[in-house]
């Protein structure tokens, strides 16, 4: 029974408790990378507030729906100060010194081709001319094919690399630059590319000496290929030169070879691309190349490759986060047994366009479409964690999709998932979700934020509740700075895509896998502290026919460890 002394004094520190709780809302808005210290702050509060007139122990909740409600608000507060400030960083981090400073025009495109911002040459010269900028931020392209250029790159069907567009006739180059994408509010979050307009004498020819640096031509050829970057005419740069027309045609050829260019034309955009990038001092983090199609809906599927070009092809999908496995971390034995891997990127993630309200099963016709455009027949599926939902929902609706599928500690329906085995983290997690999805939303985004800034001190929070082999994985210095390297280039479109996924594994597949066909292989460990074992012999209760193998000691991160030998025997499937 308890006595009003009692309540009296519980009250009290109920209330210093909340003080306490929405103080670390707050300090974490300032400092993001302690997020998840705050996560586990909400959780407890969540399991252990009391309800108005509890007067007894219980399994469920014990906050009152007023108490969640002023939760939710100062969390939102919270939010909307932190996406402030992000902002700020992110735009200062985009724009650097080259928005005012540089002498050529600047635009700010967002994804309809709007300008959102320009500096303020823009305004004087591209008053009129084949480029025309008008009030309310419209284009007016002179050229058609120059428009349509730059439409393709403003949308990613281009790819994330910066490129020279030019018109001839018109006398007029883009020089366009795909920027990461924003998780912040406002203007910012728009932005998708920022375009200097070039044109007559705003164009800067590299020297000789630069050319001859970036590229590892001779001094003959970085000077011829000066002056045609210069006045564009082989005769007359040869006459300068006072070299013969067929010297300068030899050295023509041998700096195209050199440069892999097939043309004059694309020989002097591909030197003056490259020198602007070089001299704009613009980031060039992108080192593998990511490659693209449209699909008939206008969105922009990309994938990368690794291995034997020739080789047979594999497709594969990777982890929730897209950051692991790091695919070239296996290239050389990639080559070395024929294979040629095609990592498909999901919607939201590198360039590959956002999808909004996706759910696992509207994966399929995009891998359909991939398989088309590559010329592939039933290819072999390799899943990986979270790639696995996709694969296993799209062999049970498209029975010809693979010949063959593999799931590596593949993630599991919900109804299968052991919530009690669940490791710290994730168990917040879920109860946050369970409590009130607005709270795991809002923690989440707080949580980007903090996964952005200090991405070592997450992976170390995840470490402390995984098993032995899977903390050696994140405390090997080589592979953490890889799954950073692979989880900042994934998140070119912002990081918020890993909010929807995991909101995603929340939901009903609504797919029957007993339509499977295919030979399916899955394989997991039994130390998985995230999909347990237990859930993973859930899911191929459901496959008919698996080959299910479990591995004792290894967790989630058993990729490393197993994969070689996965994808053999996988391969070696009848």
């Amino acid at each position: 029974m308890i006595v009003a002394a009692d309540y009296g004094r519980d009250c009290v520190e109920d209330d210093n408790n909340n003080d306490a709780l929405i103080g670390k809302i707050y300090e974490t808005a300032l400092s993001p990378g302690d997020w998840v210290e705050l996560l586990d702050t909400i959780a407890g509060w969540t399991d252990n507030r009391p309800q108005a007139g509890h007067t007894g122990s219980s399994l469920e909740p014990r906050q009152s729906p007023n108490d969640v409600d002023q939760l939710i608000a100062h969390l939102e507060r919270a939010v909307r100060s932190s996406a402030y400030m992000h902002a700020l960083e992110d735009r200062t981090q985009v724009l650097n010194a080259m928005y005012n400073q540089m002498p050529w025009p600047m635009l700010m495109l967002g994804d309809g081709m709007q300008v959102l911002e320009c500096n303020p040459v823009a305004r004087q010269v591209l008053a009129d001319g084949p480029v025309q900028l008008y009030e309310d931020g419209t284009l007016l392209f002179a050229d058609r094919e120059l428009k349509q250029a730059l439409e393709r790159i403003n949308r990613l069907a281009e790819g994330r690399e910066t490129q020279l567009i030019s018109s001839p006739q018109e006398g007029v180059s883009l020089l366009c630059l795909p920027v990461q994408k924003s998780d912040a509010p406002g203007s910012i979050a728009q932005l998708r590319t920022i375009v200097w307009v070039l044109a007559g004498h705003s164009v800067v020819t590299p020297s000789p000496e630069m050319l001859r640096s970036l590229f590892n031509i001779s001094q003959a050829e970085s000077r011829l290929l000066h002056l045609l970057c210069k006045i564009g005419n082989l005769s007359q740069s040869a006459e300068l030169l006072n070299v013969s027309i067929h010297t300068a045609r030899t050295q023509l050829k041998s700096t195209m070879a050199k440069l892999n260019a097939n043309s004059q034309v694309q020989l002097v955009s591909h030197a003056m691309g490259h020198a602007l990038v070089q001299a704009a001092k613009l980031p060039q983090i992108q080192q593998e190349r990511e490659y693209s199609l449209s699909l008939p809906d206008r969105r922009v599927l990309s994938w990368y490759e690794y291995g034997d070009p020739h080789g047979r092809p594999v497709l594969t999908l990777d982890n929730l986060g897209a950051a692991l496995p790091d695919h070239s971390y296996f290239d050389g034995w990639y080559r070395e047994k024929g294979l040629r891997m095609i990592m498909i990127v999901r919607p939201g993630y590198g360039i590959s366009t956002y999808k909004a309200d996706m759910e696992f099963r509207d994966f399929g016709p995009d891998i359909l479409a991939l398989c088309e455009h590559l010329g592939l027949h039933r290819p072999p599926m390799a899943a990986y964690c979270g790639g696995g939902p996709y694969a296993l929902c799209a062999a049970a609706l498209y029975p010809d999709i693979f010949d063959r599928l593999g799931l590596l500690a593949s993630t599991v329906p919900i109804e299968h998932f052991e919530l009690d085995k669940l490791d710290p983290l994730h168990n917040m997690f879920l109860r946050l979700f369970r409590r009130d999805p607005r709270l795991f939303v809002l923690v989440g985004r707080l949580g980007i934020r903090g996964v952005q800034k200090a991405p070592e001190k997450f992976f170390a929070m995840i470490a402390k509740g995984l098993c032995d082999r899977d903390k050696a994985v994140l405390d090997n210095p080589d592979l953490l700075q890889r799954t950073i390297k692979s989880m900042r280039r994934s998140h070119f479109q912002g990081a918020r895509i890993m909010i929807d996924e995991y909101l995603r594994m929340q939901h009903p597949w609504q797919v029957d896998l007993s339509k499977i066909t295919m030979p399916v292989m899955q394989w997991h460990g039994e130390d998985d502290r995230i999909i347990s074992i237990g859930s993973a012999r859930g899911l191929a209760g459901d496959l008919p026919g698996v080959r299910f193998r479990s591995f004792p000691g290894l967790g989630r991160f058993m990729v490393y460890q197993v994969w070689k030998e996965f994808l053999t025997e996988l391969l070696e499937l009848p």
